[in-house]
């Protein structure tokens, strides 16, 4: 008996099938080809397939149409059979599939396969498959194989870096133009930190302790080249005493197209921190009285003072003639009017000549 073997690899879905001719004869109980599926569930492929419903039809719609159930096989395919190895199935791949035998009229046949669940309904997974114009010839068997292709749950890959981050470390201070300022001066003290990795560097400072200022803490300046990063920051006490700042140096990273701290980026603290004072005093007591022009002088050696713009220390009348800063206000202040020969010395006695 001569086969004619035809192949269609039609829309999607895998499972395969193998069917063959049409119009099949009677079977028992009047049903064509029989309806009554016990049906194997496809594990191996992973689909929610457990069989096939085959409908055969004449070309052009005439005639009556021919439609069975069959229940995936135990088996696979091309399973060994050199007819089906590498045509098209290739010899090493193990496919499951259906199989539909039926008795057919010479003719032209349209068949499509529908891949189906346990409970008759169509598969979710895996698609139709179609074969038109499929020729039955007199005293031979066609033989179509249909590939019904199915959907995947598929997979991605993933890569794992695992990266060594180092906190920020502070290297050194500067103060200008001291540690020990005067009320009102500013004062200017700059952080240098070092981050071993290079990342980006920002520092935060803030006033911890101490009375109220002037003005600031001010961050002035920033920059970063390479490991080192350098930020100043400028601040004005208005009183006497001892002011504490505490400066912070946060490494950063970029997340959504922004600069983000690490520790928050990680969960995990990343940054350097320190603690520093500033003394304040008056300068009240430096200085000398020009009694001609009724004005005050710092005495020699003492730096000229650079006051914040807008802020008023402790005038020497102020400070003398308050019994609440000095003690002996009826010397410096009789009745009220300040007498600063009783305090300061003379300026042409201690002020170098032409100053």
């Amino acid at each position: 008996m001569n086969i004619h073997r035809h192949r269609w690899g039609l829309v999607v879905a895998a499972g395969c099938l193998a069917s063959c001719g049409v119009l099949q004869e009677p079977g028992p109980g009047g049903e064509r080809g029989g309806a009554s599926m016990e049906l194997t569930v496809d594990i191996t492929g992973g689909s929610d397939v457990s069989g096939f419903l085959f409908e055969i039809e004449r070309c052009g719609g005439n005639g009556e149409r021919i439609e069975a159930r069959r229940s995936l096989e135990d088996l696979r395919i091309p399973g060994m059979i050199p007819t089906l190895e590498d045509n098209p199935l290739d010899r090493s791949s193990a496919h499951l599939f259906s199989d539909f035998f039926t008795v057919a009229e010479p003719g032209c046949y349209d068949i499509r396969v529908q891949p189906l669940q346990a409970n008759g309904e169509p598969s979710t997974q895996c698609y139709e498959g179609r074969a038109t114009s499929v020729q039955v010839r007199a005293k031979q068997t066609t033989e179509v194989l249909i590939m019904s292709q199915c959907e995947a749950d598929h997979t991605g890959t993933l890569d794992v870096i695992a990266a060594l981050n180092q906190p920020p470390v502070i290297v050194s201070m500067e103060y200008s133009p001291s540690k020990f300022i005067f009320e009102c001066e500013e004062v200017e003290v700059c952080v240098t930190a070092r981050d071993v990795n290079a990342d980006p560097m920002r520092f935060e400072f803030e006033q911890v302790g101490g009375q109220a200022l002037y003005m600031g803490p001010e961050l002035v300046r920033e920059e970063q080249d390479g490991e080192l990063a350098r930020a100043c920051m400028k601040a004005a006490p208005l009183w006497n005493g001892t002011y504490e700042f505490r400066v912070r140096v946060y490494d950063m990273v970029h997340e959504n197209g922004e600069l983000v701290r690490m520790e928050d980026f990680v969960g995990r603290p990343s940054h350097a921190e320190m603690v520093f004072p500033v003394h304040t005093n008056w300068d009240i007591e430096l200085e000398c009285y020009d009694e001609a022009t009724g004005e005050f002088h710092l005495l020699p050696g003492v730096r000229e003072i650079q006051r914040a713009p807008g802020c008023n220390p402790i005038w020497p009348a102020q400070f003398y003639c308050s019994p609440y800063k000095w003690d002996d206000v009826a010397r410096t202040c009789p009745g009220g009017v300040f007498q600063p020969q009783e305090v300061y010395p003379a300026c042409d006695e201690v002020l170098p000549a032409g100053n």
